[in-house]
C-alpha cells in the first residue's frame, strides 16, 4: 500500500503529544513553543557557539528527567542520546544501556553532542541545499480536526518555519483511527517475532 504524501501548513503543525513532551510544557504546542525552536532560530541567526551550547544542555536536562522514560512516551530510554552516551562508554555499555542512571553527566553530555551535531549537519543541509524529502525517513503527522501532529520530523519543520516557508512537503497523514490501528500492528509484529 503506497502512502500519500501532502503538503501542511506549518501553522497548523503541533508537536507530539505524548506524556513526556506534555510534562515538559511543548507537547502539543506549535512550532514557536517547541524548545529547540530558540536554538535553531539562534544557529541560523549566526550565534552559532551558544546555539549548540543551549541545546546540549538541554538534552542533557531532559535526559536526565527523562531517561527511565520508554519512547513511546516521549522518553529517552534507549534513544539517540542514550545510544550515543553509551557509544562514549569504555566499560559495561550493556549495564548502562540497560539503566542509563548508571551513565556519568560527561558521558550524557557527550551524547547529546553528538545528536546536536547531526541536527546541526541537517540545518545546514536545509540552508545549502534546500529541502530535500527524504523518503528513508519520511515525516508523519496525525490530522485530529484541523491540526496536525507530528509524530517525527520536528527539526525539519522547525527549520522550515524559521526560513520562511509557509508549508511542510511530503508528509505522510494518517487519521487518529489508523494511527492507532498502526501502533498496534506495530506491537503485534514486535509481540509474535
Amino acid at each position: 500500500m503506497k502512502l500519500l504524501q501532502y503538503d501542511i501548513p506549518l501553522n497548523v503543525i503541533f508537536h507530539n503529544d505524548l506524556e513526556c513532551y506534555v510534562k515538559s510544557k511543548y507537547g502539543g504546542k506549535d512550532i514557536k513553543i517547541w524548545p529547540f525552536y530558540n536554538f535553531i532560530k539562534i544557529w541560523i541567526e549566526g550565534n552559532r557557539e551558544q546555539a549548540r551550547n543551549l541545546w546540549i544542555n538541554w538534552l542533557v536536562e531532559e535526559f536526565t528527567k527523562y531517561s527511565l522514560d520508554i519512547k513511546s512516551k516521549g522518553g529517552m530510554y534507549q534513544g539517540s542520546v542514550h545510544q550515543y552516551a553509551v557509544d562514549h562508554v569504555s566499560e559495561n555499555k550493556d549495564e548502562k544501556w540497560l539503566n542509563p542512571i548508571l551513565l556519568s553527566k560527561i558521558n550524557i553530555k557527550e551524547g547529546a553532542t553528538v545528536l546536536v551535531d547531526k541536527r546541526i549537519q541537517m540545518i545546514n543541509s536545509i540552508l545549502n541545499k534546500g529541502y530535500q524529502i527524504n523518503i528513508d525517513d519520511p515525516i508523519i503527522a496525525v490530522k485530529i480536526k484541523d491540526r496536525y501532529v507530528l509524530k517525527g520530523g520536528h527539526h525539519r519543520a522547525t527549520v522550515l518555519y524559521i526560513l520562511g516557508y509557509e508549508k511542510l512537503p511530503g508528509v505522510i497523514v494518517y487519521s487518529k483511527p489508523l494511527w492507532e490501528f498502526r501502533k498496534w500492528v506495530v506491537k503485534l509484529k514486535k509481540f509474535i517475532k
